[in-house]
């Protein structure tokens, strides 16, 4: 199992902080904030304008385990607008996965797809940056709650209702859209990722440090 601690929860500190009128505007409308986000981070290129976002609001648990690491924007300049802001909090949610899943990988583990579900599940642009972060499909699951399907499955098995877990999941399950890896999207990511890859033990020992002041 792997685990980015503030995936979501990135996108949503970014709206919170730094979009009350993407928020006001929404509400005028009857449109959701993010939509008004992601529009902004579709304007911003693969890389964000050369900025890379650090999603570890919270500390950070798969791959890293360190409880002292902390969110960090790099490369931030004068050229940057919010919506390279926006896109680079987004790759960065998908670099983060994207290690986790270098590891399932590294592990022999074949990953011929990925399912997204919850908030971020419903955005094609964010679902369609992670396919080509990941070089794999991303479909949608029909159901909004993810993890509450999953205990609901659980709790069929135990109680008889399914004879296993692979069961639970052809009878529950259901997906819908499907996003497929852009191969020259892929290959734009890469040296992006392999940037971000570097990031965290550069800063690992300011991390702590910074947590012991």
């Amino acid at each position: 199992m792997s685990c980015t601690l503030a995936a979501g929860l990135s996108l949503q500190w970014f709206r919170n902080t730094f979009c009350a009128a993407e928020r006001e505007a929404a509400a005028g409308m009857g449109a959701d904030p993010y939509e008004l986000m992601t529009a902004q981070a579709q304007r911003s290129p693969i890389g964000a304008n050369r900025l890379l976002y650090l999603p570890y609001l919270m500390g950070e648990r798969s791959p890293l385990l360190d409880s002292d690491a902390r969110g960090a924007f790099m490369g931030l300049s004068a050229i940057h607008t919010k919506g390279d802001l926006i896109r680079a909090v987004m790759e960065g949610v998908a670099y983060s996965q994207r290690q986790c899943l270098d590891v399932f990988r590294g592990l022999g583990v074949d990953v011929a797809d990925m399912a997204a579900c919850g908030g971020g599940g419903r955005s094609p642009f964010w679902r369609q940056m992670l396919a080509d972060v990941y070089g794999c499909p991303v479909k949608t699951i029909v159901s909004a709650e993810g993890p509450a399907l999953g205990a609901a499955i659980l709790a069929g098995v135990g109680a008889g209702v399914y004879a296993s877990v692979s069961e639970g999941c052809a009878a529950a399950v259901r997906t819908g859209e499907c996003q497929q890896p852009v191969p020259e999207n892929s290959g734009a990511y890469e040296p992006f990722y392999q940037l971000y890859r570097g990031l965290y033990p550069a800063l690992r020992d300011s991390f702590h440090t910074l947590a012991a002041l």
